[in-house]
């Protein structure tokens, strides 16, 4: 049951993490009004459907033209909005305004929580409840915070639904009856920043090397990049291949024979998978992958198709001696700063 004091929530919200929260708070009856940031995201397309009033955000008003004594009795929820709420909205909602993100702060605070998350291969992550301060992202007092496991088999789309769902629920748990959460400070000493990934660094990213990154380095980046539909990619006859479905192997046996009879980038069919040799002895198993402007086949059909006789059975990436330098570095693979 909803808190009696908090009856009137505006939210801001603009993808589908948002939706899922939108969705649980409308669910539950309360007195809710959205802001976006255009016509076309699937908050505004969610008010649409179900009626929820909603206005398209600007940065020079308060939502929907009204006042700031308009928002007496009211809570700010915000939830994957990209953008910095003003601080002449966050002081007109008169119960507070709280912010929704995925991670435990004070780690990842910032714009891109869940690609850090699975970059640095995490096996923990959860959801934070914190005040929304002006001028400031993800810094603000602790209020509620829930901690989840990160399956390892766990695609990235499938991770960012799993957060949908875990966000949803956190929004509700705390509403229930906000009074009682207790605020605690954030230690900003130990912060750790998860800034928005460019498009030329998710490109940089997707160009792996077996050579000098892990299996599990590789299977990070792979899981990343599905946030975003994007694919690993390698160099393969002079063809550029995207590798699909793929997962760190830990095969005591495969390992043996990796490490004993192949060299890093090289690879070997086995029981329907593509073994590859990747950086200190570990091996990646790919079962599904794409040449180009042509339908995604499995391994086996891949193998049998273009690898017989004596042509060479290694995946490698053409690379500068620098940037094979910069792939070398876990910090660099992980952190993408």
């Amino acid at each position: 049951m909803k808190s009696p004091s908090i009856k009137n929530i505006l939210f801001f919200g603009t993808d589908t993490l948002s939706t899922a929260v939108l969705s649980k708070i409308h669910t539950n009856g309360y007195n809710i009004s959205a802001v976006t940031k255009h016509s076309k995201s699937p908050v505004y397309q969610f008010c649409q459907k179900y009626g929820v009033p909603v206005d398209v955000f600007r940065k020079s008003e308060l939502p929907f033209g009204r006042s700031s004594s308009d928002y007496a009795g009211c809570l700010g929820v915000v939830a994957s909005f990209g953008h910095m709420i003003p601080g002449k909205v966050i002081r007109s909602m008169s119960h507070g305004f709280v912010n929704i993100h995925p991670s435990l702060v004070p780690k990842y605070q910032g714009a891109a929580p869940l690609p850090h998350t699975l970059l640095n291969g995490d096996k923990k992550y959860g959801v934070t409840v914190l005040e929304a301060l002006p001028r400031s992202f993800d810094q603000g007092r602790i209020l509620h915070q829930s901690n989840f496991d990160i399956p390892t088999s766990m695609s990235g789309s499938e991770f960012w639904n799993y957060t949908a769902d875990n966000m949803a629920d956190v929004t509700h748990a705390f509403l229930r009856d906000p009074s009682r959460s207790t605020p605690r400070s954030q230690d900003l000493s130990i912060s750790s920043p998860a800034p928005r990934i460019s498009k030329l660094q998710l490109k940089t990213l997707s160009r792996v090397c077996p050579h000098v990154q892990t299996a599990d380095q590789i299977f990070n980046i792979s899981r990343c990049l599905d946030l975003y539909n994007l694919s690993i990619v390698v160099s393969w006859q002079g063809k550029t291949l995207k590798l699909l479905s793929i997962t760190p192997i830990n095969d005591p046996h495969l390992r043996e024979l990796a490490r004993t009879r192949l060299r890093s980038g090289q690879f070997v069919m086995w029981d329907g998978v593509i073994v590859v040799k990747c950086a200190d002895d570990t091996v990646l198993g790919v079962s599904r992958m794409v040449l180009p402007f042509k339908p995604i086949i499995s391994a086996a059909q891949f193998y049998r198709d273009h690898c017989s006789g004596r042509v060479e059975k290694v995946f490698r990436m053409e690379y500068s001696s620098s940037e094979l330098d910069s792939l070398a570095s876990p910090q660099k693979v992980q952190t993408c700063r």
